[in-house]
């Protein structure tokens, strides 16, 4: 059985007796903890070991961020801390993120804060007990001024952290719960749906029938193949964002498309964008589930191994749609990619 990922973000000595807790914690909830001074990263040999953090992160469905007095190392040469560029990562995969600040840094920061409003240069220049660089403040503030997924909790000791997540995740689950009960409402409204579509298709043969008693049958049959065949191109968008539960793609850009093959299937097309990854997840007793990833950190079935034997799931929609996709003209696809990259 699949459980979530939990990656736990923070800088390693200072925080090491916080970090093992939580560890332990994760683990009697019935989730995995992923902390890179554990070996729970895999580090490639193709990567620098920062970059492998990154990716990992990509991997997790809960993000634990931990703010304390150590700014950490920085990320390769840039000003910013590995740190830092997790939780950016996690911000970019929409993942659920669950920031705690230690207490002492909390009420240094709003010391700060208030010094800056007053004089920004003095504010920088006071030594802050609590901290070992300035720039820490500017990631609180990067955490708290964020567009959404911005709460951050100052702490004192583990209770509190603890007291707070299992309220956190307690909410989490019932926001899953009534999602559910929502999603089966809807089941009513996709029947609705699906009647209206039926009597669009009856419309839909009637002016077929229209256009062919016009005249001409071979130029009627031609608009008609051409029309459906755009509008089943055009699905594939709807598809892609609705299924992946995306908004839009965010880390790929109209070019990146146009120079993607359309010689593979629509998974190898999907893939090769920056928004999509394959992940296998093991099952357990030989079932090994082959998953389609976006960046929001949900994903698709695309196939399964039983014993070492592939079966391909079912996704007839797609396959048509991205057939489409191929055959429409230039401008058309260009069209249904600018869909994609901004969204309906």
């Amino acid at each position: 059985m699949a459980i979530p990922r939990v990656f736990i973000s923070s800088t390693c000595y200072d925080l090491k007796h916080i970090r093992e807790n939580l560890k332990y914690f994760v683990r009697t909830i019935g989730y995995e903890p992923v902390l890179s001074d554990e070996g729970d990263v895999f580090y490639s040999p193709s990567s620098h070991t920062h970059d492998s953090c990154l990716k990992e992160v990509e991997t997790c469905q809960i993000f634990i961020l931990i703010i304390g007095g150590r700014q950490g190392g920085n990320y390769k040469d840039e000003i910013s801390s590995i740190t830092n560029n997790e939780y950016r990562e996690a911000v970019r995969n929409n993942i659920p993120i669950f920031a705690l600040v230690e207490a002492s840094v909390h009420s240094d920061h709003h010391v700060f804060i208030t010094n800056r409003k007053k004089n920004p240069d003095i504010a920088e220049s006071i030594a802050y007990p609590s901290i070992d660089d300035i720039r820490i403040f500017g990631f609180v503030d990067e955490v708290r001024k964020n567009t959404k997924n911005n709460a951050i909790f100052p702490f004192r000791d583990f209770s509190d952290m603890e007291s707070y997540l299992k309220k956190q995740w307690a909410g989490m689950m019932y926001d899953f719960i009534i999602q559910r009960s929502n999603e089966e409402n809807s089941k009513i409204t996709n029947k609705l749906l699906d009647d209206l579509a039926l009597a669009t298709k009856k419309s839909e043969e009637l002016i077929k029938v229209l256009l062919k008693s016009s005249g001409n049958n071979e130029t009627a049959e031609k608009t008609i193949e051409e029309v459906s065949n755009r509008v089943q191109a055009e699905n594939f968008a709807k598809l892609v964002l609705s299924r992946f539960k995306l908004d839009k793609l965010w880390n790929t850009s109209i070019e990146d498309l146009e120079s993607i093959p359309l010689n593979g299937t629509w998974i190898d097309f999907l893939e090769a964008t920056p928004d999509f990854h394959i992940d296998e997840v093991d099952q357990g007793d030989g079932e090994v589930d082959q998953v389609l990833w976006g960046t929001a950190s949900h994903g698709i079935q695309i196939g399964s191994y039983t014993n070492g034997e592939y079966r391909p799931a079912n996704l007839s929609s797609f396959e048509d749609s991205f057939s489409s996709l191929k055959s429409v003209d230039a401008d058309t696809r260009r069209n249904i990619y600018l869909t994609m990259v901004n969204g309906f």
